[in-house]
């Protein structure tokens, strides 16, 4: 079942937010990574110099955004936020 803080990468649950809100600006946040699929092609593919592009779902819009960093255990540095509607993404 998924949870309504999780992030998704291809398809695949990546990790769930720990902040109060969902981001949707650039910055730095925490998060729980999950043992998986889903975090384990994102943090291989942020290794190999690429910007994974990772998204949540709220309500009626897709909020997506890039990983640029992962600075230390459970905290990542996004941007590049994009919003569009859930049905066209």
């Amino acid at each position: 079942m998924s949870h309504p803080r999780d992030f998704h990468f291809n398809g695949k649950a990546v990790g769930s937010f720990k902040e109060t809100e969902m981001p949707r600006a650039a910055g730095r946040f925490r998060y729980m990574p999950y043992r998986g699929p889903g975090h384990y092609e994102m943090q291989t593919q942020r290794q190999t110099g690429a910007s994974p592009r990772c998204y949540y779902d709220m309500d009626d819009v897709r909020v997506s955004f890039l990983v640029r960093d992962c600075p230390e255990y459970g905290v990542l540095k996004l941007c590049d936020f994009e919003i569009s509607p859930r049905n066209a993404a």
